[in-house]
């Protein structure tokens, strides 16, 4: 099937927001659309980023998948040099474990700059300049003279690194149609997903055996290689982007959004969108929970491990990989998800965002599940394999309730998704960043088996949030102006077709 040039936003929200001006104007009546210059120049069959070669989408995609994956690496790596920076630089654990809320710091930020860049200048532009940077830092990380340079460093690693994560997926939406999209979403998923978890897997025994610093320069050594890799194999995808580059080329002056009012939207509607839509505040509020977990583990782990089972730095490293088997199982059950999803479009006569929950509201009690398991069963004399076991439903959990919120998030909210998106994005990061600042003494306070539990206890209170969207969605959706402009503007994009 050969896709042509889109006349309307994309329906899925995808791609990020600035293309609904078009809608925007079909919205206000607007009578002039089209001009006699946009007319004449249209991209042709073989630019659309839809009908490229296969062996081009593929290697875009695997460079995106590992762009990903080193800049999810390098967020949870700084876990495992806590103990040699703070021995280095003469500091408190705690003050060491900042550079991993720094990081995570910078990632939330971030997106709220380059989001209305790439919309201007692209998805490539703004990776080669931005990687760069990630990798410039990541050497001063290497550097670093004393803890507060580390600090600062950390924070811009993840303000540049955070346009490779949150861009990435709007490059897979732009080269692969939605029937196609399964397994290039899945590798996506698995590339963020096992990033955070396999760095401390590999920290430990960089940690055991060299610097604490040598785990700077393999981010780096591993950034560079991506960046030439992406120079050579990732082109320009963006639509509205190469559309504009080709009116350029032809002498026609480009028509689209001024900078100022597309930063001025990216940095307000997302904020607006979290405090006045309930979907999305509880939806935020609960993926946020979840991904601090995660990152709150990074800390927990080493005090299980190490200090009460005793294990050498490396060999502690080994024991997130219980995480990591669920999360490629979760990966892996993706058709099988898929499957669910169609036959519930089915029963509910149509693609409504209710057919993304079923499975999750039986997913959603692996988390508790994890948790209480965990603490239970982490101290001696109980067999190490127990509590690594926990992993499991802990990382199928995870991944799950990423892929199935951001599904039903953008199904909400359509053309808005890309704000909806950034504000969940946003409120995982600071969770996130804020987790590992009391993990330590959480645990050690409490003891492991409370500890978890308070986390699970918390966890049991939020595991019926997707059978309470399955249940009063439609009404919340009703009541939301996002939504209904959603309907409105998607409805007027058809008529102009």
């Amino acid at each position: 099937m050969k896709y042509h040039t889109p006349l309307s936003p994309d329906p899925e929200g995808l791609i990020p927001h600035g293309i609904t001006q078009a809608a925007l104007d079909m919205e206000k009546n607007v009578k002039n659309t089209e001009t006699a210059e946009t007319s004449e120049v249209k991209l042709s069959t073989s630019e659309i980023p839809f009908n490229w070669p296969a062996h081009k989408k593929w290697s875009s995609t695997i460079v995106v998948v590992f762009m990903t994956a080193t800049i999810t690496f390098c967020s949870s790596i700084h876990a495992a040099a806590v103990k040699g920076v703070a021995r280095s630089f003469e500091c408190s654990n705690t003050v060491a474990t900042l550079g991993v809320t720094t990081f995570l710091l910078g990632f939330a930020t971030g997106p709220l700059l380059f989001a209305p860049l790439s919309e201007v200048w692209g998805r490539c532009l703004v990776f080669r300049i931005t990687l760069f940077l990630f990798f410039c830092f990541n050497v001063g990380c290497a550097l670093a003279p004393n803890i507060a340079a580390l600090l600062v460093l950390r924070f811009l690693c993840g303000f540049f690194g955070s346009p490779t994560v949150t861009n990435s997926g709007g490059v897979l939406a732009d080269i692969w149609p939605q029937s196609h999209r399964s397994v290039p979403f899945a590798l996506f998923t698995t590339g963020s997903s096992l990033g955070p978890v396999i760095a401390p897997t590999i920290g430990g025994f960089i940690s055991q055996y060299l610097s604490w610093r040598w785990h700077y320069w393999v981010v780096t050594i591993v950034s560079g290689t991506v960046y030439v890799a992406m120079l050579f194999f990732l082109p320009e995808t963006y639509v509205t982007v190469l559309l504009e580059q080709k009116k350029k080329r032809a002498g026609i002056k480009p028509n689209h959004m001024s900078f100022k009012d597309q930063y001025a939207t990216n940095l307000t509607r997302p904020w607006l969108m979290l405090f006045t839509e309930p979907i999305l505040f509880t939806l935020g509020l609960y993926s946020a929970f979840v991904w601090g977990i995660l990152y709150l583990d990074f800390t927990a782990y080493p005090v299980v491990f190490q200090q009460s089972r005793h294990w050498s730095e490396g060999i502690s490293g080994l024991s997130f990989l219980g995480i990591g088997v669920g999360m490629a199982i979760a990966t892996a059950s993706s058709p099988w998800i898929n499957d669910i999803h169609g036959a519930f479009v089915k029963k509910l006569g149509g693609p409504k965002p209710e057919a993304r929950l079923p499975h999750l509201i039986i997913i959603a009690w692996m988390i508790p599940v994890a948790l209480f398991w965990f603490g239970w069963t982490a101290n001696p004399p109980t067999h190490w394999i127990a509590c690594i076991a926990a992993g499991v439903p802990f990382g199928i959990g995870f991944v799950t309730l990423f892929l199935g919120t951001n599904a039903y998030i953008t199904d909400c909210y359509g053309c808005f998704s890309a704000s909806a998106l950034a504000a969940n994005a946003v409120m995982r990061s600071l969770f996130s960043a804020g987790f590992p600042l009391f993990a330590r003494q959480m645990y050690v306070k409490l003891g492991t088996p409370w500890a978890s539990s308070v986390l699970g206890f918390i966890a049991l209170g939020m595991a019926p949030v997707p059978w309470l969207l399955y249940r009063y969605g439609p009404k919340l959706r009703a009541m939301s102006k996002y939504h209904i402009w959603t309907v409105q503007l998607e409805s007027a994009s058809v008529d102009q077709i």
